[in-house]
């Protein structure tokens, strides 16, 4: 299901692909594509493959399940290096590999890329929310804050969410970009969205998108499909 989102999200918010010659590339099984993808991050035991006919992996520690298009291309795992504790303390606890991961998907433009993170020290939606809003600005100077829903409560079966969203110039286009929190447990989930949004309407495509995308992970991780 949230395969279809993904498709539909980057049929939304990216202009229309040309159409493909009549023949094409043979391409690996999707199964094999997602196990090279693992491998590649050096995430055995880490991620693990899901079997569901695409190329599907899943976070184990978190269930943050990670859906890729076609054949992968575009698509990539992250296992982060640990992060140090916060400032001041001497003794900052330990994050394990593998409790700070992502996923990404870059498609005509559009780039999605989820986070799943267990902080040994503690974080807040305020903290998460306030340190991405930040770093936008720092990076895109430029920034304009784009108008919607900060927070959305959890009033849906999912968990409260927070959300910043930008119009921003990237490599000169104007793009919308956004950042979604979350918590699950003791994991923070996080999507970073970004669309090519040349006028307000295809930055409120992006936005709804996005908003697809994060609710549909989100619910995946809270009712996993085996």
């Amino acid at each position: 299901m949230r395969k279809l989102l993904l498709s539909l999200a980057f049929a939304l918010s990216a202009a229309p692909a040309f159409a493909q010659g009549a023949e094409e590339a043979p391409q690996a099984a999707p199964a094999s594509v997602a196990i090279g993808m693992i491998e590649n991050a050096d995430a055995d035991g880490i991620f693990e493959l899901v079997q569901d006919g695409g190329v599907t992996v899943r976070h184990v520690r978190s269930g943050l399940t990670c859906h890729f298009l076609r054949d992968g291309e575009g698509g990539r795992l992250i296992v982060f290096p640990p992060q140090p504790g916060p400032a001041g303390r001497a003794d900052p606890p330990s994050m394990p590999r593998g409790d700070d991961v992502a996923c990404e998907m870059v498609e005509r433009g559009v780039q999605v890329r989820y986070f799943a993170t267990r902080y040994p020290f503690g974080s807040t939606l305020e903290e998460q929310i306030a340190g991405v809003d930040t770093a936008i600005r720092h990076r895109y100077p430029d920034a304009v804050r784009y108008p919607g829903e900060t927070t959305r409560a959890a009033d849906d079966g999912l968990p409260m969410r927070r959300s910043a969203r930008f119009i921003i110039s990237q490599d000169g286009a104007r793009t919308f970009t956004r950042a979604s929190v979350a918590r699950i447990g003791d994991w923070i989930l996080k999507l970073r969205y970004s669309a090519p949004a040349p006028d307000n309407a295809a930055a409120a495509r992006a936005d709804a998108a996005a908003d697809m995308l994060f609710d549909g992970a989100l619910a995946e991780i809270i009712n996993p499909q085996r």
